[in-house]
């Protein structure tokens, strides 16, 4: 599989908003080979990934973006987390639930579960909300958030589909600009409607393909003010991993060590695997 992936930030001038563009096919199927996902658990990680990149995309450079999906429901997945740097710096994972846990008495019709956007600066939360994630679609869902948590208008519209052994991953955000008034704001909501309808015919070239027909199509200029390409990169480290272990404290991590003769932990990112001996594990207090 050739990596198209791509991203571009930019405005559109004449209606006000911003707009971010991007493919992640390659970054999706890295994630989802490295953990042997299934199709639906891909394309569950496919719009959480992009969901998270999107709203990088409203952040400081040196900030990080995390979307996680926590369902009540008896489905295999218990939950999906994807994290994002303004730059398109990805990781993603699903968590499977237990068969035991299964959370009836918090499902409703109208209710799936819950979702959770956090902003990371230094290893530190520096912003978290959680919503309900409701029976709607994806984008509805992330679209509400951004209404309800932060009081602006947006739009998504995702394209995912797998074809034969590869999966294409594309989409558009769009998110209204101060100046942007009430009248920019309903057209823009026509044309991403529209983009819906219409998103396989547009989408069956590359993304910027893509922006050039609904530059035509729109009759309004997609100005782009910056590039670059999205990956799939686990930022997990050995010292990471040894900052964990000391946040346990010293008795409980020396029990672990004790019982077990060593600490080992898994990343669930990137499944590198860290190993501690008892000697090791002392010297971090």
């Amino acid at each position: 599989m050739e990596n198209h992936d791509i991203y571009h930030y930019g405005i559109l001038p004449d209606v006000h908003f911003r707009f971010s563009s991007a493919e992640i096919s390659y970054a999706v199927t890295a994630a989802s080979n490295l953990h042997g996902f299934d199709d639906a658990g891909t394309e569950l990680l496919a719009r959480t990934m992009l969901a998270a990149f999107f709203l990088a995309d409203l952040v400081k450079e040196d900030t990080k973006v995390s979307v996680q999906i926590r369902f009540y429901d008896d489905t295999e997945i218990h939950s999906v987390l994807a994290y994002s740097t303004r730059d398109g710096k990805l990781k993603a994972t699903l968590r499977h639930r237990p068969e035991e846990d299964i959370e009836s008495g918090q499902i409703s019709e109208e209710n799936l579960g819950i979702l959770k956007v956090f902003r990371w600066k230094d290893g530190e939360c520096i912003y978290q909300s959680i919503v309900p994630f409701r029976n709607q679609s994806f984008e509805a869902n992330i679209e509400n958030y951004l209404r309800d948590s932060e009081q602006v208008p947006s739009f998504l519209v995702a394209y995912i589909k797998l074809e034969g052994l590869h999966w294409r991953i594309k989409g558009l955000f769009l998110q209204a600009l101060p100046e942007a008034r009430r009248e920019h704001i309903d057209a823009v909501r026509e044309l991403a409607g529209k983009l819906e309808e219409e998103k396989s015919k547009v989408y069956e070239g590359t993304v910027s393909q893509a922006l050039e027909i609904l530059q035509s199509s729109w009759n309004t200029k997609f100005e782009i003010l910056a590039t670059g390409r999205p990956e799939y990169r686990c930022d997990c480290s050995e010292q990471k991993i040894k900052e964990l272990i000391q946040n346990l404290g010293k008795e409980e991590a020396m029990d672990i060590a004790e019982e077990q003769g060593q600490i080992e932990v898994t990343c669930e990112f990137c499944n590198s695997i860290y190993r501690f001996p008892k000697a090791e594990v002392l010297e971090l207090f």
